[in-house]
C-alpha cells in the first residue's frame, strides 16, 4: 500500500527496467538506482549477498521481491526509500480471563483466583452483578488469590477481603470499597483529583491554564487542556485522534479533576477535536451513541454499557409553549432510538425513560421546538347585495265561486278588482250614453284591473371572527335547509296486489361556508389559503321535485402583510324573467294588448363581496 501511494509522485516505480547482479546489497543498491532514477538507501545493519536477473521488470517488484526473500521492510521519507530489517512483532499474549460468576437470580457470588490484579478482579465483579464494586488507590494494583464458592455477594466479598487481609466498606450510596486495614477509602481518581485541587489552589492568576499531551498504547496523541474562565468556569479544549474512547476519559478526567468509574472497557477509537466545552458537554458528545451513558452521582461520573438498568433515567420534559398530544409523531427517530416516551395530557408533558445521554438529546430537540406558536384573528365583513325590480300589468275578468266584494289598490300602484254590482252599474252609465248595451252580468262576475311595478335593494351583512393557530384551518359555515316530499307507491302479492304508498320528507341544504388555513411567515406576511362555497335556492318549487340550486365556488392563494384587508368578489347571480297570459292574437298586437292580456316582468341580480383581515397574536 505504501508503494502504492509512493507511486502517485514517482510513477518511474513502475516502469521497466533490466538488472542482474552478483554482490552485496549496497553494490545491488547503486545498480537499482542508477538504472531506475529512484533514490533507495540501505540500513547498514544488512550485510547480505544477494543474486539477481530482472528483465523488463518494475522497480516495485522487485523491492517486495527482496523483501520477501531477504526479510527485509520498506520506509519511506519522501522520494527516499530505505531498505530495514524487518522486526517481527512480539506474539500478543492472550488476555487472561478471570474465573468470576455471578447468579443474578439467587445473588450467589464465586471466585476463583490467582495473583489477579485487584483493580481487574473489581471490574469483572461490577460488570456482572451490576453493582459499584472499587477499591481504594494504596491497594488497586495489589495482587489477590482466594477461591469463596457461590456465597451471597456481601459475604463472598467479606471472605475475599479476609482472604487477601483488606477489608470491605458500604458507603450510604450502596458502594462497595475495598481498602487496606488502615481504613483509606480514597479512590485513586479521588486521590488524583485531591491533588491536582491543592496545587490550583496555589495558582493566584483569574485565568489559568493546564495542558497535556500523551501518547497512548496505539501510538495516538490526546491533547487535553484546561481553561479557567473569570467567572471560575472550567472549559476544555480536546484533540485526539484514532485513541480508544477509554485513553480518552481517562485523560480528560485526569486533566479536568473529575471522578469516575468505567463499568466496562470503551476501546472503540475516537477522533474528535472540541474547543472551550464543559466536562458533561465533552461526555455527552463522546457517548452520543445509545450504547454508551453516564449518569453523575455526587461528585462521581459512573460511565459504561448505556443500554444497562444502572444508566437509565425517567424524565418528566414539560411543553410551555405547543400542546404535547401528537408530539411524538414529529421527533425523529434517531432521537428516540432506546427510549421510551409517553405522553401525558394531562400536565403537557412527555415521560421519557432511556439512557441519560438520549435524554439529554431529547431535551434539546423538545426545547428546539417549544417555541410560541403565533395565533392568527381572522376578520370577515361579508356583504350580500340584492337589487330586484318586477313590473305587473293587465286586466283580468271572470266568474267566481260566489260574489266578489269590490276592493283593492289604486294608489301609488293600481290592484283592483271590480264586483258584478260596480260592472252593473258602470254598464247602466255607459247605455245612458247612447253607448251600445251589452247587457247586465251575472252575480259572481268580477274584474281585476293591475298596473304595479315592485323595486326592491337588500344589502345584508355579517362580520363573524375567526381564531386558529398558525397552520390550522379555521372554518365559518352558514346555511338553510328545506324539505320536500317524496312519494313512493309499491305494490305487494301476485294474484290481488295490494298497493302501498311511502311518504317521506328528504332534506336539501343550501350554504355559504368558508375555508381559511393561514400560515405565518418570519416577515410579518401570512399565507391565506381561502376556498369559498356557496349554494342558494332558484326558480319555483316543483311538487314532489327537489328544490332547484345553483352553487358557486372560489379557491384562492394569496400573501398579504399583517393586518391588511383584502376583498374577495366577483360571486354574482343574474336573473331576468317576462312572462303573461291574454286572448290569444290580441294580446300580441301593441297597445291594445294591456286590455286582452296580463303580463309579468322580474329582473333580479345579487352579488356577494368577502373583506379578509388576518391578525397575528403572538
Amino acid at each position: 500500500m505504501n508503494l502504492e501511494e509512493y507511486a502517485f509522485n514517482n510513477p518511474k516505480i513502475n516502469s521497466l527496467i533490466d538488472i542482474s547482479l552478483t554482490g552485496t546489497i549496497q553494490e545491488f543498491a547503486m545498480a537499482f538506482s542508477k538504472e531506475s532514477k529512484i533514490n533507495l538507501t540501505i540500513d547498514p545493519r544488512i550485510d547480505k549477498k544477494v543474486i539477481t536477473n530482472f528483465a523488463d521488470t518494475r522497480p516495485k517488484d522487485i523491492l517486495l521481491h527482496l523483501c520477501k526473500f531477504y526479510d527485509l521492510d520498506l520506509t519511506f521519507s519522501g522520494s527516499i526509500i530505505s531498505l530495514i530489517p524487518y522486526d517481527t512483532p512480539p506474539e500478543k499474549q492472550p488476555e487472561k480471563q478471570l474465573d468470576i460468576s455471578y447468579n443474578d437470580y439467587n445473588d450467589n457470588l464465586t471466585l476463583n483466583l490467582k495473583r489477579d490484579t485487584l483493580d481487574e478482579v473489581l471490574r469483572v465483579i461490577s460488570k456482572l452483578s451490576g453493582k459499584n464494586v472499587i477499591s481504594a488507590k494504596s491497594i488497586s494494583n495489589m495482587a489477590v488469590s482466594g477461591f469463596v464458592g457461590n456465597t451471597k455477594f456481601e459475604d463472598a466479598l467479606n471472605q475475599f477481603a479476609l482472604r487477601n487481609d483488606i477489608m470491605v466498606v458500604k458507603d450510604e450510596k450502596g458502594f462497595y470499597i475495598l481498602t487496606d486495614k488502615k481504613g483509606n477509602t480514597k479512590t485513586a481518581e479521588a486521590e488524583e483529583s485531591e491533588s491536582n485541587t491543592k496545587k490550583g489552589s496555589r495558582k493566584k492568576s483569574s485565568r489559568s491554564k493546564k495542558s497535556s499531551k500523551k501518547k497512548n498504547n496505539s501510538g495516538a496523541d490526546i491533547y487535553v487542556e484546561t481553561t479557567k474562565t473569570k467567572d471560575g468556569q472550567k472549559r476544555l479544549n480536546i484533540q485526539a485522534e484514532n485513541a480508544p474512547m477509554m485513553n480518552i476519559i481517562n485523560e480528560v478526567s485526569n486533566s479536568a479533576n473529575e471522578n469516575y468509574f468505567l463499568f466496562n472497557e470503551l476501546k472503540d477509537p475516537i477522533t474528535l477535536d472540541l474547543k472551550e466545552v464543559t466536562y458533561e458537554e465533552f461526555l455527552n458528545t463522546m457517548l452520543k451513541a445509545p450504547k454508551y451513558g453516564y449518569k453523575k452521582e455526587n461528585n462521581l461520573y459512573l460511565i459504561g454499557d448505556g443500554t444497562s438498568d444502572s444508566f437509565k433515567e425517567t424524565k418528566v420534559i414539560q411543553l410551555q409553549h405547543r400542546s404535547v398530544k401528537e408530539l411524538i409523531t414529529s421527533i425523529p427517530a434517531d432521537i428516540l432510538q432506546g427510549l421510551e416516551v409517553k405522553e401525558f395530557i394531562d400536565l403537557n408533558s412527555l415521560i421519557a425513560s432511556g439512557p441519560v445521554s438520549g435524554l439529554e438529546n431529547l431535551q434539546h430537540f423538545i426545547n428546539d421546538i417549544d417555541k410560541s406558536v403565533p395565533v392568527v384573528m381572522i376578520e370577515l365583513l361579508i356583504v350580500n347585495v340584492q337589487h330586484n325590480r318586477e313590473t305587473r300589468i293587465g286586466f283580468e275578468a271572470g266568474l267566481a265561486d260566489q260574489p266578489v266584494q269590490a276592493g283593492g289598490q289604486v294608489y301609488p300602484g293600481v290592484d283592483f278588482t271590480f264586483s258584478a254590482k260596480a260592472v252593473n252599474r258602470l254598464l247602466g252609465v255607459l247605455a245612458g250614453n247612447g253607448i251600445v248595451n251589452i247587457g247586465r252580468v251575472s252575480p259572481n262576475f268580477y274584474a281585476n284591473l293591475q298596473a304595479v311595478e315592485d323595486n326592491g335593494y337588500i344589502n345584508v351583512r355579517s362580520k363573524p371572527r375567526l381564531s386558529t393557530l398558525n397552520g390550522q384551518e379555521a372554518t365559518f359555515s352558514l346555511g338553510e335547509t328545506r324539505y320536500y316530499l317524496r312519494e313512493r307507491t309499491t305494490l305487494q302479492g301476485n294474484q290481488n296486489p295490494i298497493s302501498l304508498q311511502d311518504r317521506t320528507f328528504e332534506s336539501v341544504n343550501a350554504d355559504f361556508s368558508i375555508r381559511i388555513n393561514p400560515i405565518v411567515s418570519g416577515d410579518e406576511y401570512v399565507t391565506l389559503e381561502i376556498e369559498v362555497n356557496q349554494s342558494d335556492f332558484i326558480g319555483q318549487l316543483q311538487t314532489n321535485a327537489p328544490p332547484p340550486q345553483v352553487n358557486r365556488t372560489f379557491n384562492s392563494n394569496i400573501r398579504i402583510l399583517n393586518e391588511e384587508m383584502i376583498v374577495l368578489g366577483g360571486l354574482e347571480n343574474k336573473e331576468v324573467s317576462d312572462s303573461g297570459t291574454g286572448v290569444p292574437f290580441l294580446a300580441r298586437i301593441p297597445i291594445i294588448k294591456w286590455l286582452f292580456s296580463k303580463r309579468r316582468k322580474a329582473k333580479s341580480k345579487s352579488k356577494l363581496l368577502i373583506f379578509v383581515k388576518p391578525t397575528i397574536i403572538y
